[in-house]
């Protein structure tokens, strides 16, 4: 094995490690612990930009491999600077009420603290995925850490369950807040939890269906009890910290994601590989039991869904005439809170404050602006549509079918809630991506 093989293979654990382990803080959602994860995604880019130079050798998968996505998002991250910059087309005066703490004279930007917090998470988020990127692009080792995330959740999963029930509920061995009775891992919320628990019970499902598709060398039977006990085993254990979280979006998510592997798997498979779907059938029996059995709390939740909709769509409506407001500029990344406390009104409550909208794409305009939000979800877009055409087209679909799958759901979540908003979220998501993008280029093949 090449220095520079046993560089990425170290590379790659280090990414997967700071994927599993970024949730352990809240999520990353203190500003403290997430600057942490910046700092050491930093460090590692520098090891790796470093190991480049004095190998005289160019990146697995160079910037131009999907140079649209680049650009889009190289862009926002340049408007994110422009709105920082005292250019005296700021917001009005009477803005500066509603963040005392800030000069907001001159700049886009009501809030220049959260939003120099914004650049710093896009900032890392590129750099994350691009050295995932890198890691991702040989086949065999792209299984491995593929393997090692769905554990990895896998484990999270378990941790959930256990400080639900063994350790009395409660959050990172302390009492709770909130959410009480439901299964939140190491997140502040259920719903939090429910996405990242989603990402791997679709991963699971792929496993299930892909997995071992090029390994020959054993029997049968073999191959069936791996699966039985390491693709099948975690993915039960995923399901059911899934119908303890009580979330019904994470619920609905991880069904649609799951289900969008399972259809592309049964295109895909032939022989006694699709008898595993009826395998899928009977997980999907036992999660729904289990569901019949958590207390009825899940099912209690979906008849408030009318009660929790006006207030959604109050909130909705109020985010669209703060958008109307400022549709081109938006009010400055992460100063959503500030700005919608200026068109809050009945029906909500003076003594609410949200500082989310609950629809990602609704909060980056009345942020961002409506163009910058187009490019930033457009990024992604792109990319997970590349995977989704390799899962279609190409031999090796199983972690590209994932890869596009955990976007999928990952982004229906958030038309109605905050879930990427959360670092330790969408570090994951990215991470998986990155894993279904590299493997959907020719470029595999070389490695």
């Amino acid at each position: 094995m090449s220095r520079r093989s046993k560089g990425h293979d170290y590379l790659g654990w280090a990414l997967v490690a700071t994927a599993l382990l970024a949730p352990l803080p809240m999520g990353g959602i203190r500003a403290f612990f997430f600057m942490l994860y910046a700092v050491i995604v930093a460090a590692m880019g520098l090891f790796y930009a470093i190991g480049l130079y004095r190998g005289h050798v160019r990146p697995r998968l160079p910037l131009s491999a999907f140079a649209i996505p680049v650009i889009l998002f190289g862009l926002v991250i340049v408007w994110l600077l422009v709105t920082l910059l005292p250019l005296g087309i700021g917001a009005a005066p009477e803005w500066a009420a509603l963040a005392p703490l800030a000069d907001v004279s001159g700049r886009i930007s009501i809030g220049p603290g959260a939003t120099f917090d914004m650049l710093v998470r896009y900032l890392t988020y590129a750099l994350f995925f691009v050295l995932a990127l890198q890691v991702s692009v040989e086949k065999q080792r792209a299984k491995t850490l593929f393997r090692l995330v769905y554990w990895g959740i896998a484990a999270h999963a378990l941790l959930a369950l256990a400080s639900l029930t063994f350790f009395g509920d409660v959050l990172l061995f302390l009492p709770k807040d909130a959410y009480f009775g439901d299964a939140t891992g190491v997140f502040v919320n259920r719903n939090s939890f429910a996405t990242f628990a989603a990402f791997g019970a679709i991963m699971g499902v792929a496993l299930v269906f892909g997995d071992d598709e090029d390994d020959v060398a054993r029997s049968r039977l073999s191959r069936l009890l791996i699966r039985l006990g390491f693709n099948v085993a975690p993915l039960a254990l995923i399901g059911l910290a899934l119908a303890f979280s009580h979330s019904r979006m994470g619920m609905f998510v991880a069904a649609l994601g799951a289900g969008v592997v399972a259809l592309i798997a049964v295109f895909r498979s032939t022989g006694a590989r699709r008898i595993f779907a009826g395998l899928l059938i009977v997980i999907g029996l036992v999660t729904s039991a289990l569901l019949a059995n958590t207390g009825g709390v899940l099912f209690e939740r979906m008849a408030t869904v009318d009660r929790d909709a006006d207030l959604r769509l109050a909130v909705y409506q109020q985010t669209l005439d703060l958008i109307a407001s400022r549709p081109l500029t938006g009010y400055g990344g992460g100063t959503y809170e500030d700005a919608f406390r200026a068109v809050k009104a009945d029906p909500i409550s003076p003594d609410v404050t949200f500082d989310a909208a609950h629809d990602l794409y609704l909060e980056l305009a009345a942020e961002l602006g409506i163009p910058a939000t187009i490019a930033v979800v457009l990024s992604v877009l792109l990319l997970a549509g590349t995977t989704a055409l390799a899962a279609i087209r190409r031999e090796n679909w199983m972690i590209p079918a994932a890869s596009a799958a955990v976007v999928l759901a990952g982004g229906v979540h958030s038309l109605v809630d905050f879930s990427l908003q959360i670092p330790a979220i969408v570090l994951m998501m990215l991470l998986i991506l990155a894993l279904g993008f590299a493997q959907s280029r020719p470029m595999q093949h070389a490695g």
